[in-house]
């Protein structure tokens, strides 16, 4: 352990000495998350070992039942470590708790520190936090680590490292930082560590064929209070999609439990490995909204933050409308639109706005295959994709944009409440929208709840794009 001498030798205004000078003297509780994953198990670990070098006294918990999971699975197999010696399911209302990979929790006990790598818009005011993106929790505390000069062993890397990789997707993710995954591969060769093995290990594909379809929409759950509104999220990682048939026997469960749950939205996610894309279904009330992202996004950096943004900012469609317009309008920025099922809404939402003229170029009410196609929609992808699909999405916002010229296209097609008898490929009810601005596509599938006007699905499509802006 570190002596009193030691850690008056720590570096001025380094984030070692302030964890020493917050929690010197007090007896510290450290915990993960619930639904505890790699990266709060191996910080939890790693930051009771720097508590010892330190000379602070300390015991790392899990508070709920270790269940031998894909998190248990790759701990044992990768490290030899059995989470199970750290489950301690005691709660007291006196104990110092530091929070590692989350900063707010339900346990009793009073949060005096924590350390996470999930950066949010929530302000709490603990003695101890470091708080940044990172690829890792177990990173963050290797930093501190530097800065005590702890005497940093390959057991220590190993899980650094498998902890980074784990929550990076094996650094897919766009959560990985390329000055972190540099370090961590020069430390693998220093301490002679099988980089490869872990690699392959860390895309923790999940087992679905051997879970129940409760254990398939609840996998990495976690739950968050965002302005009084409750929210939950869960995730899997694939490598290929399911059926369709499948996916949707998943969404109705969904939202099944969100009805049970009595949540304000369930944000369920689908990291598939095999595309490098990311699939996250926001299911609400009113309805149910997928969005398709290229790349492994991260769910901490970058879909919840998102989620959080629309429950902190809550206002009426109208004041999201103005405040979208006048930004445009600040910006110097333009914007087209081709609408199908919207029949024009969303541009006429833009035009109630006063200055509209100034951001709006163009906008084509297109409602038949032939006015697509005239507007600039190639006829092969409605013959192969169909007219509702994504596909035709993409071109119907790729079409106007380059008509108009403009910074933003937007394209949307879909049905809203009558069977198309001249064209195949779509449920009643659902809508697809596509946002194209700085050479970047953003698609959108929306599931409408089916009893309500015409009116009110329009109104929904138009809340959803404006969401994504």
């Amino acid at each position: 352990m570190k002596t009193t001498n030691q850690n008056s030798e720590l570096k001025n205004n380094s984030k070692a000495e302030e964890l020493v000078n917050s929690l010197k003297g007090k007896k510290i509780t450290i915990l993960g998350h619930d639904n505890i994953d790699v990266d709060a198990t191996l910080s939890g670990i790693l930051m009771s070992q720097l508590l010892n070098f330190l000379g602070i006294e300390n015991e790392f918990c899990i508070i709920e039942e270790v269940k031998e999971n894909d998190t248990y699975t790759i701990i044992k197999k990768l490290l030899k470590i059995d989470m199970k010696k750290w489950q301690k399911q005691e709660e007291k209302d006196d104990k110092n708790l530091f929070l590692v990979d989350h900063y707010e929790t339900i346990h009793k006990g009073k949060v005096i520190g924590c350390i996470d790598h999930h950066p949010t818009q929530q302000n709490k005011n603990y003695n101890f936090k470091y708080v940044r993106n990172s690829c890792a929790t177990a990173y963050l505390i290797y930093e501190i680590m530097k800065q005590v000069d702890f005497p940093i062993q390959k057991e220590q890397v190993e899980m650094i490292i498998t902890a980074m990789m784990v929550d990076t997707v094996a650094f897919r993710s766009s959560k990985a930082i390329k000055e972190e995954v540099e370090e961590a591969k020069k430390l693998a060769e220093e301490h002679g560590i099988d980089y490869d093995l872990i690699e392959k290990e860390s895309l923790c594909l999940t087992p679905i064929e051997e879970f129940s379809i409760d254990e398939i929409i609840s996998n990495g759950q976690k739950w968050y209070n965002y302005n009084g509104s409750k929210v939950g999220s869960s995730y899997l990682q694939l490598y290929g999609m399911p059926e369709e048939d499948t996916l949707q026997e998943w969404i109705n469960k969904l939202k099944e439990k969100r009805e049970e749950t009595q949540s304000d939205m369930l944000v369920f996610i689908i990291f598939e490995t095999k595309s490098n894309t990311t699939y996250d279904y926001q299911i609400m009330e009113d309805c149910i909204k997928e969005s398709i992202h290229k790349g492994i996004l991260s769910r901490g950096k970058d879909i919840m933050p998102l989620i959080e943004s629309r429950y902190l900012n809550q206002t009426k469609l109208e004041e999201k409308i103005e405040k979208f317009v006048k930004e445009l309008i600040k910006n110097d920025k333009t914007i087209a639109t081709m609408e199908s099922c919207t029949g024009g809404q969303v541009a006429s939402e833009i035009t109630n706005i006063e200055g509209a003229s100034s951001v709006l170029k163009e906008s084509y009410v297109s409602y038949c295959n032939e006015a697509k196609i005239k507007f600039g929609v190639p006829k092969e992808i409605i013959d192969k994709y169909t007219v509702y699909s994504a596909e035709t999405a993409i071109a119907m916002a790729k079409a106007v944009k380059n008509n108009a010229n403009s910074d933003i296209g937007i394209g949307i097609t879909g049905q809203l409440g009558r069977i198309d008898p001249n064209n195949k490929g779509c449920t009643n009810n659902t809508a697809w929208y596509c946002i194209i601005q700085n050479n970047k596509e953003l698609v959108g599938k929306l599931y409408i709840k089916e009893n309500l006007t015409r009116l009110e699905k329009k109104k929904i499509i138009i809340r959803e794009i404006m969401e994504d802006f």
